[in-house]
C-alpha cells in the first residue's frame, strides 16, 4: 500500500474493486458521519478531545463530531488542545516562502481564478531565464531562503522544460546576500513522467489545492482540463510514484 492510498484509508469506503479504482473520497460515506454525529455531548467531546491529545489519531466519527461542535466553552478547548499538539510536534517554528508567479499563460478558464482565460483584460506575461534571476536576486536580498513558483497550466508556454530550467535558474543564483535553498513548486497535476523531471530538477515541496472535495462544487466551478476530478486527486498519488515525498495538500 503506498503513501498515498495510507493517507486516504479512512476516506475509503468502497463496495468492489471498481470503486477503489475509481472512488478516494466518499462523499455519501462522509456526508453519513456528519448526520450520525450531530449535536454532540460534552462528555463525548472531552473523550475525544483526550483521545487527541494521545496523538495516536482520530477515527472519521471522531471528527465528525468535533466538527458538529458549536459549543462555545467545548470549543476554547478544542482549539487548546490542538495547540498544545502542535506545540509538540512543531514547536515554536515559523516557515516562510516567498511566491514567485513565474506565468499567467493558462488554458484553464476556472471561476474564481484571475488567470481564466475568459480574463481578455489580463496582459499575460512570461518570464524569462534572466527575468527569473532578477526576481530571485531581490527575494534573496529581501532575506528570503525558500520560494515558491507558481505557473498557469498551458502546455505550449508552460511546459515541464521550462519548469524544470527556472528550478534550476533559481538554483543557479548565489549572491553576497545567500541564494535560495528550497524551491518549492505549484503546477498543474500532470504525469508520472512529468514529476520525475521535477524530481531531477531538485524539487522541494510539491503543492496543489483541491479547492473543494465536493465533486459537483468542483465540477461546477473549474473549466478545461482542471475540471478532471480524477486527474486531480490522484496526483499525489503519481507524485509519489515519481520518488518526490513532500507534498502541500
Amino acid at each position: 500500500m503506498n503513501k498515498f492510498f495510507y493517507w486516504n484509508r479512512f476516506f475509503y469506503s468502497p463496495e468492489s474493486n471498481e470503486d477503489m479504482k475509481n472512488t478516494i473520497i466518499n462523499e455519501k460515506y462522509i456526508f453519513n458521519i456528519l448526520q450520525k454525529t450531530q449535536s454532540p455531548g460534552a462528555e463525548k467531546i472531552k473523550d475525544i478531545l483526550r483521545k487527541a491529545e494521545q496523538k495516536k489519531g482520530l477515527s472519521l466519527s471522531d471528527v465528525g463530531y468535533l466538527v458538529n461542535l458549536n459549543d462555545r466553552a467545548l470549543l476554547d478547548r478544542l482549539f487548546a488542545v490542538a495547540g498544545k499538539i502542535k506545540k509538540e510536534i512543531y514547536g515554536e517554528r515559523l516557515v516562510f516562502f516567498a511566491p514567485l508567479y513565474v506565468s499567467d499563460f493558462c488554458v484553464n478558464d476556472c471561476d474564481y481564478c484571475n488567470f481564466h482565460k475568459r480574463n481578455t483584460f489580463l496582459k499575460r506575461t512570461k518570464l524569462s531565464i534572466k527575468g527569473v534571476k532578477e526576481q530571485v536576486k531581490f527575494l534573496v536580498n529581501s532575506g528570503h531562503k525558500r520560494i515558491l513558483v507558481e505557473f498557469g497550466e498551458d502546455p505550449l508556454y508552460n511546459d515541464i522544460g521550462y519548469v524544470t530550467e527556472v528550478i534550476k535558474a533559481i538554483y543557479s543564483v548565489k549572491i553576497s546576500k545567500g541564494n535560495i535553498r528550497r524551491v518549492n513548486v505549484n503546477i498543474a497535476a500532470t504525469t508520472i513522467e512529468n514529476y520525475r523531471k521535477l524530481k531531477q530538477a531538485k524539487i522541494g515541496t510539491y503543492q496543489l489545492f483541491q479547492e473543494t472535495y465536493h465533486r459537483q462544487t468542483y465540477k461546477k466551478f473549474h473549466h478545461g482540463p482542471k475540471q478532471d476530478y480524477q486527474r486531480q486527486i490522484t496526483a499525489h498519488n503519481r507524485v509519489f510514484q515519481a520518488g518526490i515525498d513532500d507534498v502541500g495538500l
